[in-house]
C-alpha cells in the first residue's frame, strides 16, 4: 500500500506542477458554472439539482481522457516505465497508484463544485437527498470514466492517441443506451444495461439502486484489470 500511495502522491503533484490540474478544475467549474447560471436564472426555473448533476457527469466524461491520457502513455514514451519497474513495483501497484491520483483530482473537482447546490440553497429549497445521491452517482460514473481512460493510456505511447481512444470508448458507453429505445430485443436490453447514461438516471432522481452501483463497480474493476494485464504484456514483450 505504501508504494501505491507514493505513486499516487507523485502523480497528483504532477497535475498541479503542470497546468493540467488547473485546466481540469477550470473547465469543470467554469463551463459547469456557465451552464448553471444560464439554466437556473431562467424564469420559472425551480431549485432542482437534477439538471446540474447530469451536466457534471457529461463534463467529467469530456475531461476524463485529458486527466488519464498521460498516466501510462507518457511513461511508455519516455522509457521511465522501465526505471519505475526496477524499484521494484508490481504492475497492480503501478495501476492502482496512477488510478488513485486521477480519482483524487476528481474528488477535488467535485468538492469544489458543491458551490452549485449551495448557491441553489440561497435562492430556493433544493432536495439535499437528491444532491447527495446525485454526487454519489457522479463519483461512481467519474471513477468508471477514469478506469476506462487509464486502460486507453496503457495501450499506446502517444498521449494524443490515448486521449482520443479513451474519448471514443467513453462515448460508446454513454450513447449505447440509445439502442435500447430503437431495438426491441435482448440486444436493446443489454445496450441499456451497459449504458452509463441509463445507469446514472436513478442517482439524479435521489434513488440509490444496487444494480447501477454494481454496474459501475464492475466497470471500474474490469478496466483496471485490463490495464494491469496490458502493462504485464507490454513489459514482457
Amino acid at each position: 500500500m505504501r508504494k501505491v500511495l507514493t505513486i499516487a502522491g507523485k502523480e497528483l503533484r504532477s497535475y498541479f506542477v503542470s497546468p493540467m490540474g488547473y485546466v481540469v478544475l477550470g473547465f469543470l467549474l467554469g463551463v459547469g458554472g456557465l451552464i448553471f447560471a444560464l439554466t437556473y436564472t431562467a424564469p420559472q426555473m425551480e431549485a432542482d439539482p437534477t439538471y446540474i448533476i447530469r451536466v457534471m457527469v457529461f463534463l467529467i466524461l469530456l475531461m476524463s481522457p485529458v486527466i488519464t491520457m498521460g498516466l501510462l502513455a507518457q511513461e511508455w514514451a519516455s522509457g521511465s516505465i522501465e526505471l519505475l519497474m526496477t524499484n521494484p513495483v508490481r504492475d497492480v501497484e503501478l495501476i492502482l497508484g496512477k488510478y488513485l491520483a486521477a480519482v483524487t483530482l476528481l474528488v477535488i473537482a467535485l468538492a469544489a463544485s458543491l458551490e452549485f447546490p449551495l448557491i441553489l440553497e440561497k435562492f430556493g429549497d433544493p432536495d439535499w437527498m437528491v444532491v447527495l445521491t446525485g454526487y454519489i452517482g457522479v463519483l461512481l460514473a467519474g471513477m468508471s470514466f477514469l478506469a476506462i481512460g487509464l486502460f486507453a493510456s496503457s495501450l499506446t505511447s502517444n498521449q494524443i492517441a490515448s486521449g482520443l481512444l479513451g474519448f471514443v470508448m467513453l462515448l460508446f458507453f454513454w450513447l449505447i443506451g440509445w439502442l435500447g429505445y430503437n431495438i426491441s430485443s435482448k440486444i436493446g436490453e443489454v445496450a441499456k444495461y451497459i449504458s452509463v447514461f441509463e445507469n446514472i438516471q436513478d442517482f439524479s432522481k435521489g434513488i440509490i439502486d444496487l444494480r447501477p452501483v454494481v454496474f459501475f463497480l464492475s466497470l471500474i474493476a474490469f478496466f483496471l484489470m485490463l490495464s494491469v494485464r496490458t502493462v504485464e504484456n507490454r513489459r514482457t514483450a
